[in-house]
């Protein structure tokens, strides 16, 4: 019974943590919500402390999702802005719609079940705070250039 705990353990370790890679991935950066669950789920790896840990990840995401989004918002011009806030309603569309999938697909028993889920949700939010940043690292970088061309302040 404790091989097979440690197996799935192990499995989730291997298919949920560790695809999760930081912003600087060409360099091996980790972002610093991905070291704070390692090291959490390193200090709590039983399973109830795993999904204690994960659940906190995913509400770090969520809230780095909200301040990068508000950070780009504001280098934005008014159209730019108008498009990104119409492609955030659609993205929390399809999380919303992409989460109810993820509770009805890993219907079933097993205390590993709940850690799988929570950890493909961070997956999808975290994926959606690296494209952000993403373009926000585009707009500094150009931020002269679009001043003048969108007549920014």
């Amino acid at each position: 019974m404790r091989r097979f705990k440690i197996f799935w353990i192990l499995l989730v370790f291997i298919l949920f943590i560790l695809p999760i890679q930081g912003f600087g991935e060409e360099k091996g950066e980790k972002h610093p919500i991905d070291v704070w669950l390692e090291s959490c789920i390193e200090k709590n790896s039983t399973t109830a402390g795993m999904l204690n840990c994960s659940s906190q990840a995913l509400d770090k995401w969520d809230k780095e999702l909200n301040r990068i989004y508000k950070e780009l918002m504001k280098k934005l011009s008014s159209e730019e802005k108008e498009l990104l806030r119409q492609s955030q309603l659609q993205w929390i569309k399809f999380r919303d719609a992409e989460f109810k999938w993820i509770d009805n697909l890993f219907l079933g028993y097993g205390t590993m079940i709940p850690v799988i889920k929570i950890n493909v949700k961070i997956n999808i939010v975290s994926n959606r705070v690296r494209e952000l940043e993403k373009y926000l690292f585009y707009i500094n970088q150009w931020e002269a250039d679009r001043k003048e061309y969108f007549k920014i302040k």
